[in-house]
């Protein structure tokens, strides 16, 4: 078996909304916290790294990892693709899931059956973002960690340092990559359930609080009962 982790990148400086993933979104749980636990309730025999960044402004996201005792690791801020590697190398990983700290209602299900296909097969990419299959904050990618280290040392664009998957998007002929597409989410790309700004915040926690339970909460289901909440433009409540 090529040995798989679970990255989730986290870092304070994000412009729309600074300090978003170690802010309280449900049951003294920050959002990051809600993200790890979610994952490792599914994703028991995988290790999950935080992947955050050394500049002082991800302190408070170290300090968390080591209060809750979650694996995590600090490197470059602007260079995602140099700090995935070496995170990659730190924790012998072969291959890797990439997952963002802003993305409340993961779906682990369909991050599970990527692994799944990624596992039996010899791709470079499983993706549901090659088109964009599934709707925003619901992104994952499975990688080979190989096709990283072959671009470490290149002069890129500062999108592609930041965006860590633009550059293979770009020349995918190149490499072997597999669009995955859950047919639930085929007709539900207008959605949006990622936390991109404070008021994004307060209404993921009004879901939360409405479902108010502690166990894994089916991102499906979520959306069946309360997708009118999701819409891009966040209709008010």
């Amino acid at each position: 078996m090529k040995k798989i982790g679970i990255l989730i990148f986290a870092r304070s400086s994000s412009k729309r909304y600074p300090g978003k993933v170690t802010q309280i979104l449900y049951r003294k749980k920050t959002l990051l916290e809600i993200i790890y636990n979610r994952i490792s309730k599914k994703s028991k025999n995988i290790p999950i790294i935080v992947n955050t960044s050394s500049n002082k402004s991800d302190d408070k996201i170290a300090l968390l990892c080591k209060k809750k005792n979650i694996k995590f690791y600090r490197g470059s801020l602007k260079n995602l693709i140099k700090r995935t590697v070496q995170c990659c190398k730190k924790y012998k990983l072969k291959s890797f899931v990439r997952v963002n700290a802003d993305r409340p209602f993961f779906d682990v299900k369909v991050m599970n059956k990527m692994i799944k296909v990624y596992l039996s097969n010899d791709y470079d990419i499983i993706t549901n973002q090659f088109p964009r299959s599934s709707p925003k904050g619901l992104a994952c990618e499975v990688a080979n960690t190989k096709i990283f280290y072959k671009i470490k040392n290149l002069k890129l664009l500062k999108s592609e340092y930041e965006h860590i998957f633009n550059f293979f998007y770009k020349r995918n002929k190149y490499y072997k990559i597999k669009n995955f597409t859950d047919k639930f989410y085929k007709n539900k790309k207008h959605l949006n359930m990622s936390i991109d700004t404070k008021k994004q915040f307060k209404k993921t926690k009004v879901v939360y609080d409405k479902i108010n339970s502690s166990s894994y909460i089916d991102t499906k289901f979520v959306i069946k009962k309360y997708e009118r909440f999701f819409k891009w433009n966040w209709v008010q409540l």
